[in-house]
Formats: C-alpha cells, structure tokens, sequence
C-alpha cells in the first residue's frame, strides 16, 4: 500500500549521515512507498535512492522533486529497512551506504537515461531531426552524451524532446531494461535429473539425531533463538542444516545459508540441488551483475525456498526467513574491510532478532566470541563430537623445523617426514593437501651485496616475487614491475629469491614429484572467472593428485581421497601483529587438517613449525578446542581483549604524511577531551603496521571498553570530529578484525 506525504525521505548512494528530502510531484502522490527507489537529482547527477519515510512539511526550503519511480512496488519490506538502519547505526555508517552494500549493482547504479526508437512519425521539422532518430533508429538505444558527441553543437536535447513529445523516441532509464529482464527470467529453473539421482538423504549418527531434536521445536514453533552448533570436522553439520531447512520448508517458510567464500559454493550448491531442485537462489560477489540481479529478483519475489551466498547474502531480500545458518561461522571473511564494515555473522543474528526466525552458527573451530557468548548462556550449544560413521580423526604430528630441517631446497620446503609421506601417498594413489598461506614464489628480492630490497613505492611493503609471470608483485595494491638482473642501488648481479610462497612449493613439488598431477589454487590462479570452480572440480573427481594453496583450500571442502595435509610453515600467521594470531592459526590448522580422512582411510596431517612449544599446536594436534578455549580466554581476560572488552579503531589516511599525522594527533586530543564518565581506553594515536597504502600514508587509535553503548558515542563523535575533505579521511571499524 502506497505511503502519504507531500515529501519523501531519500537515502542516496552517497556519504551522507541522514536520508535527504524531495518533494513529491503531483503525478506520484499515492503512487510512493517506503522500500521502492526513485531517481532523483544529486548535484549535477541523477542517481538510485531508497525511500525510507515520509515527511507532511520539509524543514528546508528550495527541495527538489523525484524525477521518477523506478518500481511499481516497494522492493525492500520493514524487516530489511530495520536491519540497514541498524548496521548503519552500529557500523556507524550513512544509511544511503550500508542500502548500497545490501543491494545488486544494477539496483544502485546512477541513472543511464537512453533514447529509443518508437515509431515513424508522420512529418519531421528539420534535418537534425531526421539525422538523430536515423541514428536511434539504426545504432540505438544511445545515450544522449551519445547523441551529443554524434551531432556536437546542434542542440540535440531539443531535438530529443521534440521526438519524445512527438512519440517518435522513448527516454527510457536503463535500469528499466533489467528489471524487465529479471521479471522475464525469474522463473524457477526445472528440476535436473543428477540433483534428484543425488538427493538421497543419508543415515544420521546418533549425534545428529540428537541435536536436530533439539531444535526442531524451535523451528516448528519460529521466534528467535542464536545455537552455536560446534562439531568436530567430518561430524555431518552440513546434513544437519539440510534437515532444518526441509523442516523450514515445509512450513512454508524460507531459509538462508551463509558460507565465508565462494570458493565453498559449488559443493554446497550441489547438495543443495540435490535436495531443493530447482529452489535455490545463490548470491556472491563471482556472479555477473546480470546474473547477481535475477537471483536477486527470484529471491524479493519468493520464488525459492532456500538461498545460498557469501558475506553480501546476508541483505538477501527474504521475505519469510524461518531459519538463518552461518557456516564455518569462525571464518574472518565474514568481516567487510573496505566501506561499510559489517559483519556478516553479527549482522545475520540480528536479522534473526529483527524478524524473529532461529539463527544456527557452526564450525569445528569456533570463534573465541562465540564461544563465550555459548558458554554464558547467551546462546544455545549444540554438539557433534564424533565423525559420521566413526571415522577417526586425523592423526596431527608436530615437526620441530629447528631439529629436522627441510631437506628438499635451500629453503627448506619439506622435512624428511612430510617429504617421505608425499611420496608414500602418491604411491598408494591417494591425494595430498598442501598448505601455505602466502602466495607467490618468493617472499621478496633481495642484493646480497648491499641489502638492497624492492618495495612497493606506493605501500609501505617489499614486493612478492612471482616466478611465472617473472615480475614482482604488491599484493595490497597491485603494483607490478618486471624482475631486474642487476641490483638498482649498487649494480651488482647478487639478487636473490628470499622466502617462499605458493608458486614455490608447487614449482618444488613438481621436481620432486614429476608424476604427480599438481595444481595451485590461490588468488593468482583463481582470479579468472570460474577458474576456482575448475580447479575445485578436478580435485574432487581425483584428476590432481596433490593441491598446494592458501587458506582457500582449508574451508569446508568434503573430497574423499585426501588422506594427507601438509602444513609447510605453520608460524606465518603467528608473525602479524594481531591479537587474533592464536586463534586463527589454531583455527586454520584444525580446518586444513580436517579435510584429510573423511572417507574410508585415515587421515595423516604433518605440521611443520620453528615454535612448536607455541600453545595453539598442542590443541590443534589433539583436536582439543576446549583447551585452547582456556588458554586464549585466559590471555585475553588479562590483556581486555574481546570478548572481555569491546574494540573500535580508527583510521586516518591522506596523502600527506605530516597532515595525516597532526589530525590523528588533534583528533586523540579531542576525544580524550570529550571521553564519557563510562571508563573508556583511547590508544595512540600511532602509525599503521602498514603505514603507507596505495600512495596514502595511514595513521590509528584504537578505542577500548567494557561499555558498547559509551564506546559507539565515542566512534560517532570521531567520525564528526573530522571533516569531510581531501585533505585525510576517517574509517571507523567497529569490531575490527584486521588492524594493519
């Protein structure tokens, strides 16, 4: 039903901190709701905003109109409002955008008017107008700058309104075509043989009897309820959420399924297909915008029951949520670093709060916060200790790198035992993980003659080193330069390849394994266009007989075959400055190391490590999270670390080190000055562990409390207290995840 008000509230793709005001013309009075978008003039553009309220009078003079309704009905209902005006609330961001994080690009682009042909009028003006519909006619539709560069200087806007008003062209917003399109093509896909030969379920362990007794009252009755559902890997969380959302479905109701990365989509997918042929909407970032809108459409529309998606999906338009699930809920993907810097896991149990649906959040390494908030009683623990069909968990050996050194390179890839147990399983015809979170075939070059080192000359980093393409690379901004034979400082011909990556292990593996089948998935090889699909595909059907990759390879994949893990160096992630290193590398270990084993034969993973006395390896090799739970808690709790205190960080960047410098100090001031009664820590100001990013130098303080509410104000009056200007800018991050 159509909304009243001589004034609409707009909330614009732009960084504004509250909707702005148009008025509403005569012609759309009674047609405008709250949830549709309207085109409407900003500056000297015209852009997509959301209508989010009304207004009887405006409090400023002078209001523009809205120039046009871009849908018939509102496209986005109450529930999904809320949940934006919340993230932009604690995410302290402009709502006009956390609207354009939540919606398809098609859906917020800024206006593309386009001049189409209609019909052949009956008699023309002049020359310029026959020129200019023959060219519609026969290149169109054009763009009237289009037209305008076409026939310069012959006042091609008169002549397109004479064609207009005479019917001759229609001026047609672009973003009508896809809508068109989407409506077109929102019928759901028909059922496929191979989804309905695989979507036998299978028998469940008792386990997971057990838990989905446990919550089936909960989804039968609905209402809001947070579980942490914590199962070892290979325990069956996955069937569990199947079971739950059949349930959901048959209520009639809608579920929704997160995973960190899309790299977990295709095999998720083909369960769900299995199960819900032709119901299942997918939404992430490696779609096309054309395909990323039509699912959109399906999913606003209710033409299925389940949706899949990465981070983003959890904006997906869902109507009638009975169940929201996180998987791998620990993952810090999840985590939105550059815009509006959400969490998709938070931002998932408040969407579950706001429309009062069950939220399931699972993992085998559960995230320290979600622990904690299970432990306490916050939310529900579930628990899957044991593998389906009593599989036994991998067996986790420790490799001292101090005591056994790697005996394959100069650097020293492999140990004799992880060397030797890569070739036993290539002889058995088994398959190999290899694990490496750092890309590339060297860390950096380097003179051995003066100590000359490449470096980025827009970040402040060394540039990786990548065999294949023979060039160096910054992985933070994308600087390439090609491989030098002499040192610039000191022209000596003394580089040489310091440190290893991805490319390296592979380039290794294949000397020392040359009848192996060896692929590398990393963000190198992956960047194409399904290629992440591709590779994932081979390794399944057992077309590789070894992967070497990132953390890509340790999330959540189910392949049969793998029976042996190598970690290559355990400590990279321990070396970041991060009060999370812990808990990600015990994470990480405990994730890659759960892919080997789960089929028939036992899992062998080797760990390879310079700190094996660091006390995440020990739980990690006894698959004992409990413990490393009491350690790190522990530190944490003594430190005021989450989730004993709350974390905001601010960051400023310019241009100019020295100004970037004096507004970070002038801001600490200010805050200190304006600090609540509420005892709130103000940290810094100091530069960035990556002080220079993208030819912009980087400046931090980090605001600390037990007080989220005190905490928030004091983020909110920093992000006022600097002006919007070019001369530095201010991100604030509530919840960070990443500090560098």
């Amino acid at each position: 039903m159509a909304a009243s008000g001589k004034y609409a509230l707009v909330a614009v793709p732009a960084p504004l901190d509250e909707p702005l005001t148009y008025a509403v013309p005569e012609a759309l009075r009674g047609r405008l709701d709250v949830g549709m978008r309207v085109l409407v003039p900003l500056g000297r553009r015209r852009v997509t905003g959301v209508v989010v309220g009304f207004e009887r009078e405006s409090p400023v003079t002078g209001v523009k109109e809205v120039a046009e309704a871009l849908d018939d009905e509102a496209l986005l209902d109450p529930a999904f409002l809320k949940l934006c005006r919340w993230a932009a609330d604690y995410y302290v961001a402009p709502l006009g955008e956390v609207l354009a994080a939540a919606l398809p690009p098609l859906l917020r682009a800024e206006s593309r008017l386009v001049v189409t042909f209609a019909h052949e009028p009956d008699g023309l003006q002049g020359t310029l107008d026959r020129e200019v519909l023959d060219a519609v006619r026969s290149r169109g539709p054009l763009t009237p700058a289009a037209l305008s560069r076409r026939f310069p200087r012959r006042g091609v806007k008169a002549v397109v309104d004479r064609l207009a008003a005479a019917g001759a062209v229609v001026l047609e917003d672009r973003l009508r075509g896809h809508v068109r399109e989407a409506r077109r093509r929102r019928q759901p896909r028909p059922e496929t043989t191979a989804g309905a030969q695989s979507g036998r379920a299978p028998v469940l362990t008792e386990e997971q009897q057990e838990v989905l007794r446990s919550i089936d009252p909960r989804l039968e009755q609905g209402g809001f309820e947070t579980m942490l559902l914590h199962g070892v890997t290979g325990s069956g969380k996955t069937e569990v959420y199947l079971r739950a959302m059949e349930q959901v479905r048959r209520r009639g109701r809608q579920s929704l399924i997160l995973v960190p990365e899309i790299a977990l989509t295709p095999q998720l997918l083909d369960r769900l297909e299995a199960r819900f042929p032709g119901d299942v909407a997918v939404l992430h970032s490696g779609l096309t915008a054309a395909e990323r809108w039509r699912h959109w459409w399906r999913i606003a529309h209710g033409a299925v029951k389940v949706v899949a998606g990465a981070r983003s999906a959890v904006f997906a338009p869902v109507r009638e949520l009975g169940l929201i699930v996180v998987d791998e809920e620990h993952d810090t993907s999840y985590k939105q670093e550059e815009g509006v810097r959400y969490h998709g896991r938070d931002l998932a149990v408040v969407r579950g709060r706001i429309v009062g649906c069950p939220v399931i959040l699972g993992s085998a390494t559960p995230s320290v916060e979600s622990y904690h908030n299970a432990r306490g009683g916050r939310y529900r623990m579930l628990e899957l200790t044991e593998r389906v069909e009593a599989r036994p968990m991998p067996r986790v050996e420790i490799v001292d790198l101090k005591t056994r050194p790697g005996q394959s390179s100069a650097d020293g890839l492999f140990s004799a035992p992880l060397l030797s147990a890569l070739r036993e399983n290539h002889e058995r015809g088994r398959q190999s993980l290899i694990f490496l979170n750092r890309r590339g075939f060297a860390s950096f070059l380097q003179c051995w003659s003066c100590g000359f080192v490449f470096r980025c000359p827009r970040c402040s980093i060394s540039l990786t080193y990548h065999l294949g393409r023979d060039s160096t690379f910054c992985h933070h901004c994308g600087f390439r330069q090609r491989k030098a034979d002499a040192c610039p400082e000191c022209g000596n011909l003394s580089l040489s390849e310091v440190g290893f990556g991805t490319e390296r292990v592979e380039h290794e593996l294949r000397r020392l394994l040359p009848k192996a089948r060896i692929g590398r998935m990393d963000r190198d090889t992956t960047s194409a266009r399904g290629a992440q699909e591709r590779i994932f595909r081979a390794w399944e059907k057992g077309d590789l007989d070894v992967l070497v990759g990132t953390q890509m390879i340790a999330k959540g994949h189910d392949v049969g075959g793998v029976t042996l893990v190598g970690v290559v160096l355990a400590d990279s992630s321990l070396n970041i400055p991060d009060f999370r290193a812990a808990e990600r590398t015990f994470q990480i270990i405990s994730q890659v190391a759960g892919r080997a084993g789960r089929a028939r034969e036992p899992g062998r993973v080797i760990v390879q490590t310079l700190v094996p006395g660091h006390y995440c390896f020990e739980p990690a090799r006894a698959h004992d999270y409990p413990t490393f739970f009491a350690t790190e808690t522990g530190f944490r709790r003594e430190v005021g670390y989450p989730p004993f205190q709350h974390l905001v960080h601010l960051r400023l960047d310019g241009t100019h080190e020295d100004k970037v410098a004096r507004g970070a100090r002038d801001l600490a001031r200010a805050l200190r000055r304006e600090k609540p009664k509420a005892p709130l820590e103000i940290l810094g100001p100091a530069p960035a562990p990556i002080a220079r990013l993208r030819s912009r130098y980087r400046w931090q303080i980090l605001l600390k409390g037990r007080s989220r509410p005190a905490l928030l104000a004091l983020a909110r009056r920093a992000a006022a207290l600097v002006p919007r200007g070019r001369v530095f800018r201010i991100h604030v991050d509530v919840d960070p995840h990443n500090m560098l």
